[in-house]
């Protein structure tokens, strides 16, 4: 009965909104930060595992800054087509052009390349629609096209420096990697607004199966001339585990601080409870209290508040996020995110947040059951 009085007595003391409150906006700063992270990791997932670009390899301009200012021999392609252990030869011309369609104008990538059905199904690309086949037709990533607005059939004008064309959009595909917010032409179309058809941006090549990669890849680099490089396009499963794995180290890094934070303020509205609530404790005390019905009191008042603010943070961190995302979709439709939390991780936070305030009223409640009734001020 004396725990229930003095539970009693302590919730209406009004400090205990004001808690929730404070613990509830660092919650939902974790809840939030692990929503988005989720998203981003599952879709870096679903890339490395729908797209596998492993025993690709690239020969690029080896003086250049970036793709589009690479120049690579345009004559190259066909040395590489005659190797009896080289397949999917793709020469590519990479541009930044104007692009204007029907609801806007904005700078895109151009991808220039020999064969758009075939490049488009080595990526293992979705199209609908038709596969670029001349100068006027060219083929939209699904990101792109949602961007601007395009459709199949669809006329848009390209534009570099002076030159210009005017091309019909006869394919929208998805392939889930960066060509989806890109344009894919012919190399014709990528020639003309280039006005250059003597080098390429970059020669795209895989080997067959079967040949020993290092014996082939030595005999290419003999090949080629001294002004330009071969790499490995990067392996997409590795990559995103290795950025799984750092987002996540950096994010329990981070969280560690917010439970800091959540220890001091349970700490301090702990400390603040028994300053406010010395005549209420050293009554109880007078009518023959324990010690330790002190420092149980504390500690349910302490728990109870970092209980109900964890729940109430990690709905607002979710909602908050999913929320906003919802808004930035509205405004902008090419943004769609959608950020969700894990059982496991809310239990995780739930835990954490109620470890973390224990730890933090401790001291608090330590103390306030060791001061004995005739040393309380009055």
């Amino acid at each position: 009965m004396a725990f229930i009085i003095g539970c009693v007595m302590l919730f209406r003391k009004g400090l205990a909104a004001q808690s929730i409150l404070a613990i509830a906006l660092l919650v939902a700063v974790v809840a939030s930060a692990n929503a988005i992270v989720n998203y981003l990791n599952l879709q870096s997932e679903n890339l490395a595992g729908l797209v596998n670009l492993r025993g690709t390899y690239l020969i690029l301009s080896s003086n250049s800054t970036a793709i589009t200012d690479s120049e690579v021999p345009a004559d190259l392609a066909a040395k590489l087509r005659n190797l009896s252990y080289v397949k999917n030869v793709f020469p590519q011309r990479i541009l930044i052009a104007n692009l204007t369609a029907n609801f806007g104008s904005r700078k895109t990538l151009v991808r220039g390349v020999e064969g758009v059905g075939s490049f488009l199904r080595t990526r293992g690309a979705h199209l609908n629609g038709a596969a670029a086949e001349n100068w006027m037709e060219a083929d939209a990533g699904e990101i792109l096209a949602r961007s601007l607005s395009i459709s199949l059939g669809d006329e848009v004008s390209l534009a570099l420096g002076e030159r210009s064309v005017k091309i019909r959009v006869v394919g929208v595909f998805r392939s889930q990697m960066q060509s989806d917010a890109e344009l894919i032409v012919p190399m014709e179309t990528a020639n003309i607004l280039a006005g250059n058809n003597d080098t390429v941006s970059l020669i795209e090549f895989s080997l067959r199966e079967g040949v020993d990669s290092r014996e082939a890849l030595g005999r290419i680099a003999h090949l080629l001339p001294e002004n330009v490089k071969l790499v490995q396009a990067q392996q997409l499963s590795e990559f995103a585990r290795q950025m799984s794995l750092q987002t996540v180290y950096f994010l329990n890094v981070w969280s560690l601080a917010v439970y800091v934070v959540v220890a001091a303020a349970s700490y301090i509205a702990a400390a603040r409870l028994i300053a406010e609530s010395r005549y209420e404790l050293a009554m109880l005390k007078a009518l023959g209290a324990k010690k330790r019905l002190t420092f149980t009191l504390i500690l349910a008042y302490t728990i109870t508040i970092a209980l109900v603010g964890s729940i109430l943070g990690i709905a607002l961190g979710v909602a908050g996020t999913q929320a906003a995302s919802a808004v930035l979709r509205w405004i902008q439709p090419s943004i769609d995110i959608t950020p969700f939390l894990k059982a496991e991780q809310a239990i995780q936070t739930l835990l954490l947040t109620l470890f973390s305030s224990i730890m933090g009223c401790a001291y608090s409640a330590l103390k306030s059951a060791q001061i004995r009734y005739v040393e309380q001020p009055l």
